[in-house]
């Protein structure tokens, strides 16, 4: 298993995984911006080298916030996400990275799980964020 930062080469790949793992996906617009600073959009391969999971970031002072954390539905619970979480841990002290925020389906309960054994808190709401029908659960925390 690799840890890198994506490249446009990867674009094509990285749509069908949003595609695949969320009911309102990035257009390849956004895909493609992602690539570029101060975002950060790193993948995780398997030992072929197929793209498994994601995790699309950007810092922000001394604050960073996860845009995307997905993980192929084939490939889930085998600790995809977790490897994406570690790497971002590890790089936070270098960066000055003081908080990191994100924002969750209030339905996904899977992610909330995986952020909250990690040290993320839950400190507020967006009521009907998406698409009007669904609250965003807004999680933090502390480095």
């Amino acid at each position: 298993m690799n840890i890198r930062p994506a490249t446009a080469a990867d674009l094509p790949a990285l749509a069908a995984l949003e595609n695949a793992c969320n009911p309102a996906p990035w257009s390849a617009g956004q895909l493609q911006a992602a690539l570029n600073p101060p975002n950060q959009l790193w993948l995780r391969t398997d030992a072929q080298g197929t793209i498994v999971a994601m995790l699309a970031w950007q810092q922000l002072i001394d604050e960073a916030e996860i845009h995307l954390l997905n993980t192929a539905p084939a490939q889930r619970r085998q600790g995809h996400a977790q490897a994406l979480l570690n790497a971002l841990f590890q790089v936070a002290p270098a960066h000055g990275i003081q908080r990191i925020l994100l924002e969750v389906r209030a339905g996904n309960a899977a992610a909330q799980a995986l952020y909250r054994r990690n040290g993320f808190i839950e400190c507020g709401r967006r009521k009907g964020y998406y698409g009007g029908v669904e609250d965003a659960v807004l999680m933090e925390k502390t480095c």
